[in-house]
């Protein structure tokens, strides 16, 4: 842990006073406070700053404070089978309640089959920022038992996917982890990095650059969305096409293009 510094954690506490982030990580915050700081030393600006990046990377994709207690809640009185209909009528009711998840309930059925299904068996995942992705477990083929591993910036949405994995006795854990620091030091068999590398690029632009060549996973899933937040997709395919490409630019590596309906995904195979 760093060293206290008292005028930072009192500018991390006025960061969170406004309650959309007052559940994102505290390094986070630190981090970026940091970061303004050197840019702007005046502190009024810098938190200013740092609410418009955290928006930007994170709240701007939850229309409202997920009701975490309630679907808790509604979870504990579920059966423990991740496939009774119960079950998936839930998961199916709490999906959309992040933009990413929900631009992919249309394809939900497809997308990771078509993506994943050269791959045999898969034996465990990383999901960087997550989201609420792990609850997308029923329509991923993984196989039974897999070690799923989760991380994210928000420590509600932490809490809950864990509490999800518990319920279903799953192999997994939610970590908050801040990715353009630090990433868990695991090896999995699939990495899955979906419509994230755009928003971790808001906060350092090498992150993707990181990501794709660091991650000593033999596959990796990557995608980009299609359409824009307020449901505009022109020119949107072609230039994260152009970026994918760059940033894996004189790799040996086998890659497998897919576009869905408001996602565009690679599968990457080192």
């Amino acid at each position: 842990m760093p060293e206290s510094n008292p005028d930072l954690d009192q500018l991390i506490r006025q960061v969170q006073t406004l309650a959309k982030y007052s559940r994102v990580s505290t390094e986070l915050i630190r981090s970026l406070l940091i970061r303004e700081l050197a840019k702007r030393p005046n502190p009024k600006e810098a938190v200013k700053a740092v609410r418009s990046k955290l928006h930007q990377v994170g709240t701007a994709y939850q229309e409202k404070p997920l009701p975490y207690g309630a679907w808790s809640e509604e979870l504990a009185a579920l059966p423990a089978d991740l496939h009774d209909p119960k079950v998936l009528a839930f998961l199916q009711h709490v999906l959309p309640a992040h933009s990413s998840t929900r631009e992919r309930m249309p394809i939900l059925p497809t997308f990771f089959t078509e993506c994943l299904a050269g791959l045999g068996d898969i034996n465990s995942v990383l999901d960087i920022a997550c989201g609420l992705n792990p609850l997308a477990i029923p329509w991923m083929p993984l196989k039974p038992g897999c070690t799923y591993t989760a991380c994210d910036i928000f420590s509600d949405m932490i809490d809950f996917i864990n509490i999800f994995f518990e319920h279903f006795q799953l192999n997994g854990q939610a970590l908050l982890t801040d990715v353009t620091r630090e990433i868990p030091p695991i090896e999995v068999d699939l990495v899955l990095i979906l419509k994230t590398i755009p928003c971790l690029e808001q906060m350092d632009k090498e992150t993707g650059q990181r990501l794709l060549t660091g991650l000593a996973a033999p596959n990796l899933l990557v995608s980009f969305p299609a359409r824009s937040l307020g449901g505009k997709s022109k020119g949107m395919v072609r230039h994260y096409e152009q970026h994918f490409h760059e940033l894996v630019a004189g790799r040996a590596w086998r890659i497998t293009r897919f576009e869905f309906p408001g996602e565009l995904a690679f599968l990457v195979q080192k």
